[in-house]
């Protein structure tokens, strides 16, 4: 046995992974080497730290025979070793759109809901050295920042771990080899119409005539990268709070004098963590994009929308941004009287009635043809000092179509009330 290898991996696992005693660990094993690697390593570690394995396979159904072989392979393995294996299956096809990016968007959320599932403190991947090096040379070829050249953590927030980052593919290979483990290749792994097989392929093996130690290099800069980035970060987040006017979940709005005279890296941190924040990505997006929003903080056009799902814009002395599209932003039935939670808008609701059978109420955002009696709510609400940025999601309370409360403003039925812990403006 590799005595050096098992050493680091263990410095690395309770090092920058924070694993402890008796925590428990969910290895994401796709039946390839790395996978089977890493499984193999933590069985090792296991023992000295009391840990409780279980491994999660993820067949995305697009291989067909071939993704079921590779399942039944790694089930047999946990078989073998006496460990849970929880097999989840998802529904792609080689003709799902972006299917690179939606593959490794469900992947991560059956992780995270397979370790909430089964009480795992940790999910481990098989990530290494030159996976890093792909990410990063991947990222930078889409216009990427500094956040994204940072590459992959060892340990994110949400407890996922890469402790085989240390190590090259080839010291993996070796380790392969030493310890006759067996593992399954999927040839997709060599399809360089992929972009990211094409960078392992064809790209970084061009890089290393230039260069051999290329993938140590761009694991450098990553080091670097996430080292100032968090640098970067710190600012950011206290600009982010020094200038949130209101944060509504769905509709933020911050001083935009604050951003325009704030260092540009530092304002493009924040306009990247607002947008990461709204649109469910925690990677970001790509430097274009944060151009459009920059561009709107310098006054060269009112408005940008980032993948057609959330619109920044100027509003008076505010950059908000905002759920774009039409509305109702969300719609919920009410039951009974009580608080309710309006999740979009990280806000809370209370429902008060006289008559406690009252049934058939609806809690939506505002539509723009809404009226109470004859007066438009939207009118309404502008002469009661709403912001215009806030009017298409504010919440009222409907009745066989018909406005009963408008929070905050007015209520039609003295019987029933709606009433909300938000102020009416920033």
């Amino acid at each position: 046995m590799n005595i050096s290898m098992l050493d680091s991996f263990m410095k690395t696992l309770t090092g920058p992974c924070a694993v402890g005693e008796g925590d428990s660990v969910l290895a994401c094993c796709s039946g390839g080497a790395d996978s089977m690697v890493l499984l193999d390593l933590l069985m090792r570690a296991a023992g000295p730290l009391r840990l409780r394995l279980g491994v999660v396979h993820i067949d995305h159904g697009i291989r067909g025979e071939a993704s079921c072989s590779d399942a039944r392979f790694v089930e047999r393995r946990c078989r073998e070793l006496g460990i849970a294996c929880h097999v989840c299956r998802l529904s792609l096809g080689p003709d799902t759109p972006n299917l690179e990016e939606t593959a490794r968007k469900r992947r991560y959320e059956v992780i995270r809901s397979c370790m909430a599932d089964h009480g795992y403190t940790f999910a481990a991947t098989g990530h290494t050295m030159d996976d890093q090096a792909e990410t990063v040379i991947y990222r930078l070829i889409r216009g990427s920042g500094v956040r994204g050249l940072g590459g992959m953590e060892t340990r994110n927030p949400w407890n996922l771990i890469r402790p085989l980052l240390e190590f090259s593919r080839e010291q993996v290979e070796a380790y392969v080899a030493s310890q006759g483990i067996s593992f399954v290749e999927d040839a997709t792994n060599h399809d360089v119409r992929l972009a990211r097989n094409l960078i392992r392929h064809e790209i970084l093996p061009a890089m290393k005539k230039i260069n051999p130690s290329v993938v140590r290099s761009a694991c450098r800069l990553a080091a670097i990268a996430r080292e100032e980035g968090n640098l970067l970060e710190d600012q950011a987040l206290a600009l982010q709070r020094a200038a949130c006017e209101y944060d509504w979940g769905v509709v933020q709005a911050f001083r935009l004098r604050d951003l325009a005279t704030a260092p540009r890296p530092v304002a493009q941190r924040v306009a990247i963590r607002v947008l990461s924040d709204m649109l469910g990505d925690p990677r970001g997006i790509d430097a274009s994009q944060v151009e459009g929003i920059m561009e709107v903080i310098r006054g060269e056009k009112r408005a940008h929308t980032v993948k057609r799902r959330i619109r920044a814009q100027r509003d008076s002395e505010s950059l908000v941004f905002c759920r774009a599209g039409k509305g109702p932003f969300y719609e919920l039935p009410v039951d009974a009287p009580g608080t309710l939670v309006i999740e979009p808008l990280r806000q809370r609701a209370s429902i008060q009635a006289q008559d406690p059978g009252f049934q058939g109420l609806t809690l939506r955002s505002l539509l723009p043809g809404d009226r109470i009696g004859r007066e438009r709510a939207v009118k309404i609400l502008a002469e009661s000092g709403v912001d215009r940025a806030l009017r298409p999601f504010w919440p009222v309370l409907i009745s066989d179509g018909r406005i009963v409360s408008l929070p905050g403003v007015r209520d039609a039925w003295p019987e029933v009330r709606l009433k909300t812990e938000f102020p009416c403006h920033g």
